[in-house]
Order: structure tokens, then sequence, then C-alpha cells
């Protein structure tokens, strides 16, 4: 055999060897793509489940609940739930939600952390009397228990009517966060542009108001697991609650707690921005109040630009200072 000869037939045991190697790599891709696709598709049917199973027990417990034609997508990437509508009602707490067009996504590999939109949805608060609508809505959430870590949702035309009645307030945008922070549940949002719409107790033509709240729920957590939508024996901490209409506004902030009798304990800082334009605002929305503003706007304006007022609440009873200023009447 010629030195040649040897060449030729090492390098066609080189190219044989390699062609082995190649195939099973490329056979060890296609299982492996056979197994992750066998793997989502597992998945996806476990979700379709446990959206059955959630619907069941739901309804087991005496709710109504649907997700219309629930279904599982997002391969390769990703897996959600896509439902054409849902629905939620409970004739015990007398809250029903409705929506339409869900979509969720969450990665593969953070299945827990879920981001997805709604176009429309529709809470009726039947024991407050309210209906409450928003669309083009965004949501985001990371599940964890006993409440998920965060809840953000924020959408577009929020409406507030009276059930099968007329519209009370419009707001373009709406934004709400919900965290567990140990025993405590904090919440936030805002509201950009609410209008109230007149009446006859509210004149047209109002401006419109921006809104802000940002609040912490004491023992948050055991109220939710207890059910009760009673405000007795709730407390927590303001850190902001304002609203605002171009430089004037109004905000409340500091601890504020209801006794099981239902009187209000507070200890507040009311803050002015602005003073003589907000009165402005408040001789248009209450005519009959002119001679009390005229004479608030004169002892706000000599206090400054942003005047800061402490407000004390005691059995309901509101005080700035020495003066009572007025009672709140036992809540429910």
């Amino acid at each position: 055999m010629t030195s040649s000869d040897h060449n030729a037939n090492s390098t066609a045991a080189a190219q044989r060897g390699m062609s082995r190697r190649f195939a099973w790599f490329a056979f060890a891709i296609v299982a492996a793509i056979g197994l992750y696709t066998a793997g989502w598709f597992y998945a996806a049917q476990r979700l379709e489940t446990a959206v059955a199973q959630a619907i069941g027990d739901a309804r087991g417990r005496g709710a109504e609940a649907d997700c219309t034609k629930a279904q599982a997508r997002g391969y390769p990437f990703r897996i959600g739930l896509f439902c054409d509508g849902i629905a939620y009602s409970d004739r015990r707490s007398g809250i029903a939600v409705s929506g339409t067009g869900l979509r969720s996504a969450a990665q593969i590999y953070q299945p827990t952390r879920v981001v997805g939109e709604l176009d429309t949805i529709s809470i009726d608060l039947a024991r407050a009397g309210l209906e409450l609508d928003l669309s083009d809505i965004r949501y985001s959430t990371h599940f964890a228990r006993p409440l998920p870590e965060i809840l953000s949702v924020a959408g577009t035309g929020l409406s507030a009517a009276e059930i099968a009645g007329s519209k009370l307030a419009g707001a373009s945008q709406a934004q709400f966060h919900m965290r567990p922070r140990g025993a405590d549940i904090d919440l936030a949002g805002t509201v950009s542009a609410l209008r109230i719409e007149p009446s006859a107790d509210i004149p047209p033509n109002l401006p419109p108001i921006d809104g802000e709240w940002d609040v912490t729920l004491s023992d948050g957590i055991a109220r939710l697991r207890q059910g009760s939508d009673s405000l007795r024996g709730v407390a927590g901490e303001i850190r902001a609650l304002t609203a605002r209409s171009g430089k004037a506004g109004i905000g409340l902030s500091g601890p504020v707690a209801v006794d099981q009798d239902g009187l209000v304990d507070a200890d507040l800082t009311v803050a002015i921005s602005d003073p003589a334009a907000l009165v402005a605002i408040l001789r248009k929305a209450f005519p009959a109040m002119r001679p009390q503003l005229g004479q608030a706007e004169v002892l706000l304006t000599a206090m400054g630009d942003s005047p800061r007022l402490p407000l004390s609440i005691s059995k309901g009873e509101m005080r700035m200072g020495f003066f009572s200023i007025g009672r709140i009447p036992p809540l429910d």
C-alpha cells in the first residue's frame, strides 16, 4: 500500500466518523426538540385542566365562574391562557366581574411571572350599588402564596356608574398596584382626568381631577382570608391621598383606624397647594358654601402657598387645633 492509498483511507475514515457524529448531533437536537415540545403541550394541558378545575371548585362553592374557549398558547418559548370571555359572580360578597379578550403569557423558565391584557372588564359592587368599567387593560403579577408578590393593573376609559343607572364619573386612565408586606398589604394607584358627571347636587363644567393614593392596610392578609367587607376593625397608614386640578391640590397623610363601633380615629396632616385656586374650584362645586369658603380662603392664603394643617379625629369628631369642624358618622 502506498502512502497515498493510506492517506486516502484515513481521510475516508475521518469523513465517516464526522458523518456519524453529525448524525448523532442532529438526532440529539431533534430528540431535544421533541421532548421539549411534548413537555410544553403537557404543561399546556395541565394549565387548561387547572383552569377547568378552578371553575368547577368555584361553582361548587355557589359562585358563578366561566372562562369561555379557554386555551393555552405561546409555544415555543412562552405559555399563557387565552379566553374569549371571563366571568365570576359571588352572591355572598355581592361582587361580580366580567371581561372580554383575556390574553396572558409567562416565560417557560418563569411560569409564576405573568403579564397579560384584557380588552374590557366590568366590576359590579352590589352592596355599594356601583359598577366600574375599564378598557385596554394591561396587567402583571408574580404568583406566590398566600397572595401574589405584586399585582399591577393599568387601563383606559375608567367609568363609574350606578348599577343599571346613570353614570357618576369617568377618567381617561387608571392604575392600581398591590403587594403584601409581612402581614400587611400595600395599596397604591392613580386616576387621570377624572370628571364628575353633573347632577342635582353637582354643577356642570367642573375641572378634571388627578387623584393618587398610597396606603397600607394593617393585617390585610388576615382580613382577606376572613372575607369581611366591613370597615369596622380596619387600621392602616395613609402615606398619600391626594386630589389635584392644575396647580390646586389637597392631600391627606397619617395613621387611621376604625373601631368595632365604626367610629374613626386618626392623626392626619392636610397639605394644600395653591389655596386660592383650590377655593375657587370648591366655590364652583359647592355654591351654597361661598361665605364659609371665603373665610377659609383668607385664613389659608395667609399661611402661604403650601399650608399644612393638623387634623385629628377622635371617635368620629374632627378637630383642627382647638376647633371642632364636624363629625364622621359610624361606618359599616
